[in-house]
């Protein structure tokens, strides 16, 4: 509903301006017009011969902009060949499987590698979220990293209750 004081601006049907079948030939010393130009011409004679022109608003567009969008608003949409042409960033990633793997290994001697297997922990989720196209490497380094966890957890059991109960 248009708002007092507003004329209506509402479509209204248009009646046929010629038969459908023949093409429309521009007069003799007009200029021939490309496809976008003639049916924004059509849209805006249509508007004015039904009274629905009016100056625009504050915040609305002008109907002729509306024809087509501006090229410098439509987003850039990368091709496959670009797409893996961008190295794919791992860094992150091989970080967290190299620290989880030592941090494992040194678990197995003792427990100097659960400070290794928690940064493997804290890279790998870290690279969750930044190294989207990485794969699952991030993977490799959570869980070695909290396999070495639970090894110090171990030996610090072992090495705090039970051996000083066996030698005690």
């Amino acid at each position: 509903m248009p708002q007092p004081g507003q004329p209506d601006t509402r479509a209204q049907p248009q009646q046929p301006a010629a038969s459908a079948g023949a093409p429309a030939t521009p007069a003799p010393g007009v200029q021939a017009q490309s496809r976008a130009q003639a049916k924004a011409q059509a849209a805006r004679e249509s508007a004015v011969a039904a009274g629905l022109t009016r100056p625009p608003v504050a915040g609305e567009l002008a109907y002729e902009s509306t024809i087509t969008a501006p090229t410098e608003w439509v987003p850039y949409v990368y091709t496959t060949a670009e797409i893996q042409t961008h190295p794919a960033r791992r860094g992150l990633s091989v970080a967290a499987a190299v620290f989880g793997l030592l941090g494992v290994a040194a678990g197995i001697f003792m427990i100097w590698g659960v400070p290794l297997s928690l940064a493997a922990v804290v890279l790998a989720l870290v690279a969750r979220f930044v190294e989207r196209r990485a794969g699952a490497i991030w993977i490799i380094g959570l869980v070695s990293g909290i396999v070495g966890i639970l090894m110090g957890v171990l030996w610090f059991i072992v090495n705090t209750e039970l051996l000083p109960a066996f030698y005690g």
